[in-house]
């Protein structure tokens, strides 16, 4: 058989093509589909763009996370395999002014085998209040103080609040490597926490505990709501002694409060949570009217030794009704008193008088009782070193056209209630303690705190004549002498002054009972101040009962030195 050579031809590029015409129903669609066909411009440059669009993108989220945030991204990979163990720190220890411990810390271990601080009040009710407690840190807390990592408490009230930037001390920490299983492979040095600060308080403690029972006892024995009291140095301001009572169990919240525990607390119409010695304003009573007496004296108002007769009531002409009378009443008639005899005995109708005025006897009016209650600081706080105190308050007319838009005229006869500590005045006990000693004093302006400081006492005086003040303390030791509201205090070895007083409340057939004094007259050192909190009117025990009991203890305690300030 013959093989045929085939023929080898040489093709250019252009004959591959075909030729749409050529091939008759070959659209150009399928042709397409069949055959190359060259990129155009305009498809190049779109397609150009975008790649370069999404490069840009590219290269600045590269440049975002790589420079921008290279620094904190590292320092976050690095979170993840390092921890940082945090040791919480012991609170400082509080001591009262003889070094006995008040409040110390109770270690123990938590579910997780870690050491924790649990706080612990050797007198768990008589320093409720004084030393507060503290609870985990809330959100409003962090708002405040800013979160502090190791420290998972914070002084909530008292003193435990009040200074709890010094008492809580600096945690310790230790850096640990751990694989991805969350193994520790590495652990870095231990960094010990600092213990806080320790501090002493004025506190005695034997005497707050002693003072804190006897008010316990006598609001619990005699139907009282409660009751508020403050013993102090006259001349240097330390407290030795604040109670508010009712109180409750303080350590109760730093074990954690059981619900029936929270319930008995909180839902305690008695408010034990409450501190009446510095956030409690109320009534006070007449013993406003030795303060009245000495503004009297300083006004010229009355010669301290003019005598006014007492009757048992004042009367006035009605301006509403013709020929009626308004009638304001003395606790019992009284006869003729001059000014010391009248705050032995707490005659109303002589403070009437002197106060709102009556016959020839201008009286000081309101303005001046304000501006002189003021002066004594009744208006304003103490400045006190712990959170919460309140200031008392004084109305005036301009006060009552806007709380009382039914009745807006001052009268004389809100001159009258004012003047003997009735009506809307209202002070705290702590604030009355800071003007008590004014007169103690001479005028000498204390400023009450509770840390224990060896700083030298600025002393800033009340410019009142000298013989003003002799005639009302000589008139405050009368109500301890035969004759006076407290006689019964007249039975110590050691001189007291002093003012009792009574004031009504809102509720029906109850008042307030006080006292507020001084020992020795002769030369003072200590301060007392004794409120109990609406109890019954036919009530025979009351303040002066608490002062008598807690001078007795005072006096069986003479190793205390509690009258040597």
């Amino acid at each position: 058989m013959r093989l045929r050579k085939r023929k080898i031809y040489d093709l250019s590029p252009d004959e591959v093509f075909l030729d749409e015409k050529e091939i008759p129903g070959l659209s150009r669609e399928r042709r397409e589909g069949m055959i190359e066909k060259p990129i155009s411009r305009e498809a190049f440059l779109t397609f150009s763009i975008i790649l370069l669009f999404f490069g840009w993108i590219l290269f600045g989220r590269v440049f975002w996370l790589q420079i921008v945030r290279g620094k904190e991204l590292e320092q976050r990979a690095e979170s993840n395999s390092i921890q940082t163990l945090y040791i919480e720190p012991p609170r400082g220890i509080i001591y009262d002014r003889n070094g006995k411990e008040l409040a110390f810390n109770e270690a123990y271990k938590d579910d997780l085998g870690i050491i924790r601080y649990r706080r612990v009040s050797r007198h768990p009710y008589a320093f409720s209040h004084v030393l507060g407690f503290v609870g985990d840190i809330s959100s409003e807390d962090i708002e405040k103080e800013g979160r502090i990592a190791g420290v998972p408490e914070i002084g909530k009230s008292g003193i435990e609040q009040t200074y709890n930037d010094i008492l809580r001390g600096k945690p310790g920490k230790q850096d640990r490597e751990l694989n991805v299983r969350g193994t520790v492979i590495a652990e870095g040095p231990m960094i010990q926490p600092r213990e806080g600060e320790n501090i002493s308080l004025t506190i005695d403690a034997e005497l707050q505990e002693a003072f804190w029972k006897t008010f316990d006892d006598t609001v619990r024995a005699h139907d009282f709501l409660g009751g508020a009291g403050v013993i102090f140095s006259i001349n240097d301001g330390e407290i030795l002694s604040l109670v508010s009572v009712p109180s409750f169990d303080v350590n109760a919240f730093s074990r954690g409060l059981e619900p029936k525990e929270a319930k008995e607390i909180f839902s305690d119409g008695r408010a034990p949570i409450f501190n009446r010695a510095l956030s409690g304003a109320f009534a006070p009573g007449s013993t406003i009217k030795p303060f009245l007496a000495l503004a009297a004296l300083e006004e010229r108002v009355i010669d301290p030794n003019r005598q006014l007769y007492s009757s048992g009531a004042l009367t006035i002409p009605d301006p509403f009704r013709k020929g009626a009378v308004s009638r304001f009443g003395d606790w019992r008639a009284h006869g003729f008193v001059d000014m010391r005899r009248a705050i032995a005995v707490s005659s109303n109708v002589y403070f009437y008088t002197v106060g709102g005025g009556y016959e020839d006897i201008t009286g000081l009016g309101v303005s001046r009782i304000k501006l002189w209650l003021n002066r004594f600081g009744f208006d304003g706080t103490t400045g006190i070193d712990i959170l919460g105190e309140r200031a008392g308050f004084l109305p005036d007319p301009e006060w009552k056209k806007t709380a009382h838009p039914e009745n807006p005229i001052w009268r004389i006869g809100d001159t009258y209630h004012i003047s003997i500590g009735q009506g809307d005045v209202l002070v705290t006990p702590l604030g009355i303690a800071r003007g008590l000693a004014m007169i103690a004093t001479g005028g000498k302006k204390i400023t009450p705190h509770l840390l224990k400081k060896n700083v030298p006492v600025v002393e800033n005086y009340l410019p009142i004549n000298p013989v003003n003040y002799s005639i009302v303390r000589e008139g405050m030791f009368g109500v301890t002498r035969p004759g006076g509201t407290a006689s019964s205090l007249g039975s110590f070895p050691f001189s007291i002054a002093g003012k009792t007083g009574s004031a009504e409340t809102s509720a029906e057939q109850r008042t307030h009972s006080w006292f507020i004094g001084y020992a020795p007259y002769e030369n003072p050192r200590i301060g007392i101040v004794v409120f109990l909190e609406s109890g019954p009117r036919a009530n025979s025990v009351g303040a002066v009962h608490v002062v008598s009991e807690i001078f007795r203890w005072i006096q069986e305690h003479e190793e205390n030195n509690i009258l040597v300030r």
